[in-house]
């Protein structure tokens, strides 16, 4: 998401106040030439910022004729406030919007309008989890989960494969994972600890990353198998605690605290395996380790 031969000037700079004045600059006149090199991806992208706008009006609008009035209220308010972020990201770094052999594109893809969608359904799903709707809870994180199969699944299948939705896919993730550990923490489902360490997990990869790029320089956050699977067995707890919530009587007062550790122990786990993996890779980046390769969820190199 940061352009490195800015950045390396940056660096010589030694990060000095005008130098990140400069840097802030220039990015921003790059982007705005893409605007204006490529308006058609931009219209694209609003256009679709306005269908999802409209689409959380009418299912407001349903919800306050069939359930309740304040719920409808604060879910429209929400996600109309949230897209407007998700989709200001989106568009400052339209550059990457280039297909496999670097060529522009000219329109938002399938797979990166699901990636959207899954983050336009966040504010709902952690809205209703706070206020205990859990079966609107539920079936919109059905939804969300859905669009993430599906994003991937679809970009591999129809050759949809971007450097926008490769950068996009993991930080709506990230961000989507810890709204929903913190929304299950705020909703009294999940003990605040857990969320203190998926707190910490997800900083390490997200601020960890940050830093490293602007530091040194471009680093490529791939998920391993175990990241991959753990992703997998987290999304499945997450509703199983949501269905049991649901479901209530004795099956929820027996399972709720087994799922609850079975989620902390697993958070604990991918904590160990970030941070090992983390200071491996730094090692053998940096040339601290003669030895060895770059594996797991840290790549070092070029974009």
């Amino acid at each position: 998401m940061f352009i490195e031969e800015y950045l390396q000037e940056l660096r010589r700079d030694r990060f000095s106040p005008p130098a990140l004045v400069t840097y802030a600059r220039r990015a921003a006149g790059r982007a705005r030439e893409y605007w204006v090199a490529n308006p058609g991806a931009v219209r694209s992208l609003w256009s679709l910022a306005l269908l999802y706008f409209v689409a959380a009006f009418v299912a407001a609008a349903a919800m306050a004729l069939t359930f309740s009035r304040p719920l409808a209220q604060s879910f429209f308010f929400w996600t109309a406030l949230g897209i407007l972020p998700a989709f200001t990201l989106v568009t400052l770094h339209l550059d990457l919007l280039r297909d496999r052999d670097g060529f522009r594109l000219s329109a938002i893809n399938l797979p990166i309008a699901l990636t959207l969608l899954r983050a336009t359904l966040l504010p709902g799903i952690a809205l209703f989890l706070v206020q205990h709707h859990y079966r609107l809870a539920l079936g919109t994180f059905v939804a969300a989960s859905l669009s993430d199969v599906l994003d991937g699944w679809l970009a591999r299948r129809l050759n949809q494969v971007t450097a926008l939705g490769t950068v996009l896919d993991p930080i709506v993730d990230i961000a989507f994972n810890f709204a929903i550990f913190a929304s299950l923490a705020v909703a009294g489902l999940l003990p605040r600890w857990v969320f203190g360490v998926t707190a910490l997990r997800y900083g390490i990869l997200l601020l960890g990353g940050i830093v490293l790029t602007i530091l040194v320089g471009p680093v490529r956050i791939r998920p391993t198998f175990f990241g991959r699977l753990a992703g997998v067995v987290m999304t499945a707890l997450m509703t199983l605690l949501v269905v049991l919530q649901v479901l209530e009587g004795r099956a929820t007062e027996t399972l709720t605290p087994l799922t609850q550790a079975a989620l902390g122990a697993l958070v604990c786990a991918t904590v160990i395996h970030v941070v090992a993996l983390g200071w491996y890779n730094l090692r053998v980046m940096t040339g601290a380790a003669t030895r060895g390769q770059v594996v797991g969820d840290v790549r070092w190199g070029a974009r």
